[in-house]
């Protein structure tokens, strides 16, 4: 499967297949050469990684306006007068934008081969240049994990250990999220849940970071398991690390918590 980095950054855009443009990097300016902004100077700095890469990226236009403002873009963060979460957020094409950029975990298959090839040559904290069938790229690296096994993976979490949450009101501890339906939150809540319905994903994936914080932990709960795992699987997929999803969903719940109506 290949990473849509242009409509969806995650979860739902896992699906492209699209092959890649005869477009090349070897065309970038000298100006990018300082900071391995070519994907053959960042392939010749030896770095490999294995299992997964962090990424964060900028997306432009394929053209020459797109790539001298990628070189702006350089110029302000040798400077410091801006971040790269910043300009993305400003600037990039990609939905991803609304998230610093973030594209979360990446391994190898999951993504185009130029943006692939970068990303796994690029050391941690740098920031590199290539092209695709999408556009111009900055790419910068948050983390490796060298193994892909050592990617965060979803965990499970009972009832009543969802509970212990509520009843002490730890709401600024963690992010409660219900992806059940409009209709199904009217008929029951848990207190603290949020409501971020699944049908909705599509909308709310772009912003989600900007109402929750990815690095606490996470709880997402629907009515008996099966939604939220999906959306479980979303959240990873864009960057959050402590993912939880409710076994048996608010069914579950509702037989510890007899205020909590079953239907």
């Amino acid at each position: 499967m290949r990473l849509c980095l242009s409509t969806a950054c995650a979860y739902s855009a896992r699906r492209l297949t699209a092959r890649p443009s005869s477009s090349s990097s070897s065309s970038l300016s000298s100006s990018y050469a300082r900071r391995t902004f070519a994907a053959a100077a960042s392939s010749s700095s030896g770095v490999n990684h294995e299992g997964a890469v962090k990424v964060s990226h900028i997306l432009v236009d394929a053209s020459e306006p797109g790539k001298a403002m990628l070189s702006e873009f350089q110029t302000l963060l040798d400077g410091e007068a801006d971040t790269f979460e910043g300009l993305a957020r400003l600037h990039s094409k990609c939905p991803s934008g609304a998230r610093g950029g973030n594209l979360g975990y990446i391994q190898r298959g999951q993504t185009v081969p130029e943006f692939e090839r970068v990303a796994f040559s690029t050391p941690i904290n740098e920031i590199a240049f290539c092209t695709t069938q999408f556009g111009h790229h900055l790419i910068k690296v948050l983390d490796v994990k060298e193994s892909a096994n050592a990617v965060p993976q979803m965990q499970s979490i009972r009832v009543d250990e969802v509970k212990e949450y509520v009843d002490a009101k730890r709401f600024s501890d963690v992010n409660l999220i219900d992806c059940r339906e409009e209709h199904e939150f009217a008929i029951a809540k848990v207190d603290g849940f949020k409501l971020y319905p699944l049908s909705q994903a599509e909308k709310w994936q772009m912003t989600i970071e900007m109402d929750v914080d990815p690095e606490k932990k996470t709880i997402v709960m629907c009515h008996g398991g099966i939604r939220s795992a999906k959306v479980c699987q979303m959240l990873l997929s864009l960057g959050f690390e402590d993912v939880h999803n409710v076994v048996g969903g608010i069914d579950a719940y509702s037989s510890i918590d007899k205020s909590v109506p079953r239907y």
